[in-house]
């Protein structure tokens, strides 16, 4: 369910539906509900024409990924199988007759492919981050039974993403480094990309900062998350405490728990768990650490970050997501004496990185917009207005 709009997907979701909604567009929700946070909101009423889910049993999902280990078939998708989920996309597409369906992440897509060709509708694939080509860059950091599971479903993802996507008539990706990964894994799909945009609550003035003060935020239960929280903590921060006694690291977001024994033993930091209001605990940090050693797509709180014009230094696989860059609106660094030199400069000048997270914002304001999602369903939208005017002809022909 995409709410709370937490994490990166929900994020995405939830503000594409509210986008098309205050264009004027009937909107209509159908998914999974896990039976965790999941919730149904009164938000998602008041952009949606209708809201359905399918409960998604734990243990069932899990013995059906297990089932297709014997096989070729992606185990995140046959997590997904559902007899249930297929009779109501049956019954949604007969029944709505929508113009446009947005399918998001290949989990879904077996419920989408039935369909796609027939009818009136136009149907996208909303892959969002090109899976396999993320896999790929964490193998490096993978150790032990998660290797050796992902060496299996890393080949499977690939060859599904690459299969499916050129049979619906658009593939949505959230950058243009996504988007050349699809089209050399997939040559024969149509890709378009629709960036993620800001909240307009987000895109405000930054409050008074702590002094010295580092922060990381990201959903801790997602590896790159993890793996980037821990390099921060341990191979960076010390470096940063050793010029500068005094600075503080927090770690905040889902999942923290699962790196509090160890973090807050580690001096001058502390774990904040997850934060409702993140776009405070963003602006009272001094400088915002993303130094993600692999990641896919766009870090939306490095967006997030920046919209509150706090200073940013990540790496060059963070900012491979977000270009084109200009010059001055990020710092980047990889290995952590240089990561930690760019935090140490920005805390030893507050002017200067007050005025460095200002340029930041202005950037992310110009170009982190939903209105690209808008213009992108309705380009679909065009197609199916002439394919209804030619119609009434098509039918005297059948006649």
């Amino acid at each position: 369910m995409p709410y709370p709009p937490v994490g990166g997907d929900r994020f995405r979701v939830y503000h594409v539906m509210r986008a098309a909604a205050e264009a004027g567009h009937a909107v209509h929700l159908l998914s999974f509900d896990l039976g965790k946070e999941e919730q149904r909101n009164g938000s998602l009423d008041e952009i949606a024409r209708s809201v359905e889910t399918v409960p998604l049993p734990l243990a069932l999902s899990w013995f059906r990924a297990a089932k297709a280990l014997p096989g070729r078939f992606p185990l995140q998708a046959a997590y997904y199988r559902s007899r249930r989920m297929r009779e109501r996309v049956d019954d949604a597409v007969h029944r709505i007759r929508p113009h446009v369906v947005v399918t998001h992440l290949f989990r879904m897509a077996p419920y989408a492919l039935p369909h796609v060709g027939r009818g009136r509708a136009r149907w996208i694939l909303d892959l969002t981050d090109v899976i396999s080509a993320g896999i790929e860059r964490s193998m490096p950091f993978r150790r032990g039974l998660d290797r050796k599971l992902y060496e299996i479903e890393g080949p499977r993802i690939r060859n599904y993403e690459s299969q499916i996507a050129p049979r619906f008539d658009e593939c949505w990706v959230i950058s243009p480094a996504e988007a050349a990964e699809l089209a050399r894994i997939a040559p024969g799909a149509t890709v378009r990309v629709v960036p993620n945009g800001m909240s307009p609550s987000r895109l405000r003035a930054s409050t008074p900062r702590e002094p010295a003060s580092l922060l990381f935020l990201g959903n801790l239960e997602v590896f790159h998350n993890r793996d980037a929280a821990s390099f921060l903590a341990r191979d960076v921060f010390p470096r940063v405490r050793a010029e500068i006694p005094g600075a503080t690291l927090a770690i905040a977001g889902k999942g923290s728990d699962l790196v509090r024994s160890w973090a807050e033993r580690l001096p001058g930091a502390r774990v904040l768990g997850f934060v409702a209001a993140a776009a405070q605990v963003i602006s009272r940090a001094s400088v915002f650490v993303a130094p993600h050693r692999f990641a896919a797509g766009v870090q939306n709180k490095v967006l997030q970050a920046l919209s509150c014009a706090t200073p940013v230094v990540t790496t060059s696989v963070v900012r491979a997501g977000l270009e084109p860059v200009p010059e001055g609106v990020i710092r980047v660094a990889d290995d952590p004496e240089h990561i930690a030199a760019h935090v140490v400069a920005l805390l030893r000048d507050p002017d200067g990185a007050n005025a460095f997270g200002h340029l930041g914002r202005a950037w992310v304001q110009s170009r982190f917009t939903w209105e690209p999602s808008v213009l992108a369903l309705e380009a679909g939208l065009a197609v199916h207005a002439r394919r209804d005017q030619e119609e009434p002809f098509a039918a005297a022909l059948r006649s």
